[in-house]
């Protein structure tokens, strides 16, 4: 890549003289993708979070043998009830759970009461019935709150859908503000939003095509959405920026679309490339929640890119000088970088090191929390203190003595009679060292219990967890059992909520080296082959590092450690949910590089273009850049950003974190770090490219930064 490609500007021009048929296109692709659309929330699986271990499989053979045994799937907490609404809620959840295959049951404790809905089957089997017994309306002054994992799962998939419609409502015209500032005018402002639009609409409908073929989690949306505005609105920025830099520069409408799409059209096709390979590696994951949000970033990367070559050059052709048009009286279009970042450029060229080392003290003192960074798996504790499954779940335990943890479950295989189960029980006792344990030694002789814990040739034992089932604690008992020397001849599994959780983590990051591998691996090949350069990749990588380091240190000093939790209305349970650092280390690489791409374009052309030396390039290229680099950024950070104020926790850690690490890398990572370091490297950053430019590079540096230059 030599800052311009003529085969790209070749087909700029052809978009530029072909420019009615492309939007033609593009009108008809959006109102029948945007038919199709409409029902892809409906065709997306509420699933996802579940993988296949030997906890669940050892779950699905106890499910089956032991269909007496009974979990509470909802839980209805009545505070204060009459007879009469007590009477009226029972028969109504009676009612509804009769098609599934439950049992009813009421604990009444002073002057409040329980319903218990039990089944052998997990609670993920009875999301809908917790969200029908949420509707239920009984007139009386008690206050009910429904809860039981069926409802806090059910709270998940409901309010991740409105929090996605609240971050979507409170971006856009917040979005389109921040444009109106960047170009001045309503035409300017309104193509990125048309072309982030654009590519939502198209995407949502592809991956409701998937469906058809394989299990798409609903939560590929939040990504699809945010994600697709955010890029849409970033590279239309990009390229109807430089689109006014070639008109500035008096080329004719179609010549300045080709120079656009060679130029700006090109960033764009690598930039898309980097970030397709964040999110494309976590299709290498087995938990579905991951592959189908690398699903959705992948598919609405490439349709960004693919706006960003045909719908945003078409709609420059048909404006052309109408591309001001509409301006704010109080709000004068810019063209170029301004004297700000020309100042700047100036500044750190001049002092280098000054600034690699104020930027590495920045980014060292928000990464340091990360060293204490602990993954967990969520429950009820990820809802705001104040969500009703969140209160039902607190109340069942405080005031119905439901445990908070459920047992450790061991499941024996090759127990024929009483006799041996209990005999057998010894051996879980001294495996389970001080822990209480229900099993077959210590039960009432009553058929109907027995029938919980014997059924031949399976015995099974209940142990009390250590610890919370997220902890070390209970993590070291559970190896103690899985390496414990079993005699007897007897085939022994772990299953339960601690084992459940702990293998569920052993998956997810036993696949984290390979998306890894992937994300590193493959990104340096392309920026080497597209920049031409060994130093420059090794570098961005390390820059994408340093800004994933950052991005964790926030995750865990606000959602860890808890220092925000009041005003973002959220409980601190001393870990972060398992699967966002690993969805930041794949997204936020990408999304890093997306700028990192934009200004290294910019500095290629300039250094192999024009003929600058490496100093002066920088120089110029980040000039030129500085402007767009921080706008886009600022608007993907008002995107991502509006999911800080989520109902879910989930959402608030994705949001928040984005936005930080997007923040931090496009202003002192980019605009900072990079071009300190790329002066530093002097014509290193081009082996094995073209050398020996350094010859009066300060007298190249002092013409390019002086006044009016």
């Amino acid at each position: 890549m030599h800052g311009r490609s003529r085969l790209a500007a070749a087909w700029g021009g052809f978009v530029a003289r072909h420019r009615w048929w492309f939007v033609g296109a593009w009108l008809i692709a959006i109102a029948a993708f945007g038919y199709f659309s409409l029902r892809t929330a409906s065709l997306l699986s509420p699933s996802g979070f579940e993988t296949d271990t030997a906890a669940s499989r050892t779950a699905q053979v106890v499910e089956k043998q032991f269909p007496l045994r009974q979990g509470p799937a909802v839980i209805v907490i009545l505070r204060n009830p009459t007879p009469a609404q007590l009477a009226g809620w029972r028969a109504r959840v009676v009612q509804l759970a009769k098609p599934f295959d439950t049992n009813v049951i009421v604990v009444t404790q002073g002057s409040d009461s329980m319903i218990l809905v039990q089944s052998a089957l997990t609670p993920d089997h009875f999301t809908d019935l917790a969200a029908s017994i949420k509707k239920i309306q009984e007139p009386g002054p008690g206050k009910a709150y429904v809860g039981g994992l069926a409802a806090v799962y059910d709270t998940f998939l409901q309010d991740s859908q409105q929090d996605l419609q609240q971050s979507e409502r409170a971006s856009l015209p917040l979005a389109a503000i921040l444009l109106l500032l960047v170009f001045g005018g309503l035409v300017a402002a309104g193509l990125p939003i048309i072309t982030g639009a654009a590519t939502v609409t198209v995407t949502v409908a592809l991956l409701g095509f998937v469906t058809a073929t394989h299990t798409v989690s609903v939560f590929a949306l939040d990504v699809t959405s945010v994600v697709g505005l955010g890029l849409g609105i970033d590279y239309s920025l990009l390229v109807v920026s430089r689109f006014r830099e070639e008109r500035a520069a008096g080329r004719a409408m179609e010549e300045a679309v080709a120079e656009t799409v060679g130029t700006a059209g090109l960033a764009t096709v690598i930039s898309g490339g980097t970030v397709m390979i964040g999110f494309g590696s976590l299709l290498l994951a087995r938990l579905n929640v991951l592959w189908s949000m690398g699903l959705g970033g992948a598919l609405v990367v490439g349709v960004s890119v693919l706006a960003s070559l045909t719908l945003i050059p078409a709609l420059l052709a048909i404006f052309g000088g109408r591309i001001d048009s509409l301006a704010l009286p109080i709000v004068r279009p810019r063209v170029g970088g301004g004297r700000f970042w020309h100042l700047l450029a100036g500044t750190v060229m001049r002092r280098p090191l000054i600034f690699i080392a104020a930027a590495l003290v920045v980014i060292g003192v928000l990464a340091f929390p990360a060293r204490a960074l602990r993954p967990g798996v969520v429950g009820p504790e990820s809802l705001p203190p104040d969500d009703p499954a969140a209160v039902a779940q607190r109340l069942s335990q405080s005031e119905f003595g439901l445990p908070a943890h459920y047992p450790i479950e061991v499941l024996a295989q090759g127990i024929n009679n009483q006799a041996q189960a209990v005999a057998f029980q010894a051996q879980v006792e001294r495996a389970a060292g001080t822990q209480h344990i229900v099993g077959a030694a210590n039960i009432p002789p009553e058929p109907s219990i027995v029938a919980q814990y014997l059924r031949p040739p399976y015995a099974l034992y209940d142990i009390t967890p250590p610890a919370p089932p997220n902890s070390d604690a209970s993590h070291a008992f559970l190896d103690r059992l899985n390496g414990w020397h079993w005699q007897g001849g007897v085939t022994v599994r772990i299953t339960g909520e601690a084992a459940g959780y702990k293998d569920f983590l052993d998956v997810l990051f036993g696949d984290f080296p390979k998306i890894a591998g992937a994300v590193i691996g493959l990104t340096l090949l392309l920026l080497g082959l597209a920049f031409r350069s060994v130093a420059l990749p090794l570098k961005a990588v390390l820059m994408n590092l340093l800004s994933v380091g950052a991005a964790m240190g926030v995750l865990t000093w606000v959602f860890q450690e808890g220092h925000l939790a009041d005003r973002l209305n959220f409980q601190a349970v001393g870990f972060v949910d398992a699967t966002i650092p690993i969805i930041i280390f794949a997204a936020l690489f990408g999304l890093s590089m997306d700028y990192e791409v934009f200004l290294l374009s910019r500095i290629r052309e300039e250094y192999a273009a024009e003929g600058r030396s490496n100093e002066a390039a920088v120089a110029v290229g980040m000039a030129r850049t500085g402007r767009i680099i921080t706008s886009a950024a600022l608007i993907m950070v008002v995107v991502i950003g509006t999911l800080a104020f989520s109902h879910l926790a989930l959402d608030k850690e994705l949001g928040l974190t984005f936005a930080a690490a997007v923040l931090l890398d496009a202003t002192v990572i980019r605009l900072l770090l990079v071009p300190a370091m790329m002066r530093v490297l002097g014509t290193i950053n081009w082996w094995p490219g073209v050398r020996g430019r350094s010859a009066g590079a300060e007298r190249d540096l002092d013409a390019v930064l002086a006044p009016g230059a």
